[in-house]
């Protein structure tokens, strides 16, 4: 008997053992290359920005429909037992004229109660989809629910679907477009922007493929009339130190969303390195809090969106 019980206490020490390293070894992410060829041009950007005719935007506001508070170890990663609060922002690029282009939309309280519970303003919510009705342009900078379904539930999306700019690879997703509840009838019934690294979306305003964390994935890039620069990442990024180290999300999470890892980790080299080149260039974490609210203090975006003409 005591012969059994050592060989079960080894078996079973060694299956903790083992555990314990495989998840020390999920909770950290793939390592970041030394170099990328990611293609992040600032001179070709601001030449396209450029390139369509008319005055740039004035201004980028955020709605934040929601906040959570995930644990800290699958969002940062890392061995800990803290928790992280997390936003999740609709953007409003204003235009002198009132016009607007909206990037990414939360979908409504039932999502997020399921989902990502700890917060959800029906107001912000609400001026959101207002925004939607009212867009010269609509873009996603993926599509996964928590930015691509506000656009999917609204009832007044047949009314507006001209105005939706899904790219090829984000429309026929029909993997993520089906879980965020996309109408089969209005996917089916869009002309995709199909274009191959960079495209002029309008007046200050580029978007940049970035697949990797989707395969629509894409950063857009905003320069305002006052020469401001933006680059609105979505989520190749968590938080802005995974950026900044850099460092790639947990492997556990990487696995769950079935991401290209390579792809990924190649895009934060190229944004680290832009970064550190160009501090002046504002790289925009849609779901960093705290790098929100101090761009919000600091009036680089504003706090809720601006009200529509008529409104």
């Amino acid at each position: 008997m005591r012969r059994f019980l050592r060989i079960a206490g080894i078996v079973i020490g060694t299956i903790v053992t083992i555990a314990l390293v495989a998840l020390v070894f999920l909770l950290q992410g793939p390592a970041v290359p030394n170099h990328s060829d990611y293609q992040l041009d600032l001179t070709t950007l601001r030449k396209l920005a450029d390139q369509t005719a008319g005055p740039h935007p004035v201004k980028i506001n955020a709605a934040e429909v929601a906040k959570s508070n995930p644990p800290a170890a699958v969002f940062l990663g890392g061995v800990r037992f803290d928790r992280h609060e997390i936003v999740f922002p609709s953007y409003q690029i204003l235009y002198p004229d009132g016009s607007m282009v909206i990037v990414d939309a939360p979908p409504g309280r039932d999502f997020f109660e399921a989902q990502f519970p700890g917060g959800f303003d029906d107001a912000q919510y609400k001026a959101e989809q207002d925004a939607l009705t009212h867009a010269r342009a609509i873009v996603v900078t993926h599509e996964h629910a928590d930015h691509l379904q506000g656009i999917a539930e609204s009832p007044n999306l047949p009314a507006f679907a001209d105005h939706l700019k899904l790219t090829r690879e984000q429309r026929d997703d029909t993997k993520w477009l089906t879980a965020c509840k996309f109408p089969e009838n209005v996917r089916t019934s869009l002309y995709p922007l199909d274009f191959d690294h960079y495209y002029p979306l309008a007046p200050g305003i580029v978007l940049i493929k970035a697949p990797g964390h989707t395969p629509g994935s894409q950063i857009v890039y905003v320069r305002l009339a006052d020469n401001s620069e933006y680059l609105l990442i979505g989520d190749v990024a968590w938080d802005m130190e995974q950026v900044t180290i850099p460092k790639c999300r947990p492997r556990l999470a990487e696995l769950a969303m079935r991401e290209n890892g390579d792809q990924v980790t190649s895009e934060l080299r190229t944004l680290h390195d832009l970064s550190a080149a160009n501090p002046d260039v504002h790289i925009v974490v849609s779901h960093d809090t705290r790098q929100l609210a101090d761009y919000e203090a600091a009036g680089k975006i504003g706090k809720g969106f601006s009200k529509i003409e008529g409104k």
